[in-house]
């Protein structure tokens, strides 16, 4: 598979970005079909508008990286947060450019609301049991967190971490849930 990316905006009417990321499905010469990410779509593009790149060579450990979200091949140290630290002291980044990071961490929890569902926080080293999950842990040990619409900033109350990071890597979408439960009952 050869990547390319969209070196500037397209001055025809296309919905394409610089730096789009795209696979090249037909080669015709100057002229290459291309779907970009991004979009889902495939787009008649003239060979000097775009670069080639080798997806091996991005991420962490590159100059380059692509985000996962906008699908757009930008620089890794100037684009990415620094997500965690791994064993051997590696800083990795967060595979979101801060531009989607933004749109994903959405709308925080209000400093009232906050102190008003503190007073309900599970006590360390007491029992706690997930509303979605039902497990049983013992807060403090197990880490039980406050969940929130991260559309509207309202709080749905107490989970413990697992869920709480479910709910945040399916967006907050009840029809991404809706397809994890179809895809679950395939069995």
């Amino acid at each position: 598979m050869s990547y390319v990316y969209l070196l500037n905006q397209p001055s025809s009417e296309l919905l394409l970005e610089s730096n789009d990321v795209g696979i090249i499905v037909k080669d015709n010469g100057d002229i290459l079909e291309v779907k970009f990410l991004r979009e889902h779509n495939e787009h008649i593009i003239n060979k000097s508008e775009i670069a080639f790149f080798n997806i091996f060579e991005t991420g962490d450990d590159f100059d380059f990286k692509v985000c996962d979200r906008c699908f757009k091949l930008l620089s890794t140290s100037q684009d990415f947060e620094n997500n965690r630290i791994k064993k051997g002291g590696k800083i990795t980044k967060r595979p979101s450019c801060r531009k989607c990071r933004v749109q994903k961490n959405g709308v925080s929890v209000s400093t009232a609301d906050r102190a008003f569902w503190n007073k309900s926080k599970p006590v360390e080293y007491s029992s706690f049991t997930c509303p979605i999950c039902d497990k049983t842990t013992i807060a403090g040990i197990s880490k039980v967190v406050l969940d929130h619409c991260h559309k509207t900033g309202n709080v749905r109350g107490w989970v413990c971490e697992s869920c709480n990071t479910g709910i945040g890597r399916f967006d907050d979408d009840p029809n991404i849930v809706y397809k994890a439960i179809e895809w679950l009952l395939k069995d």
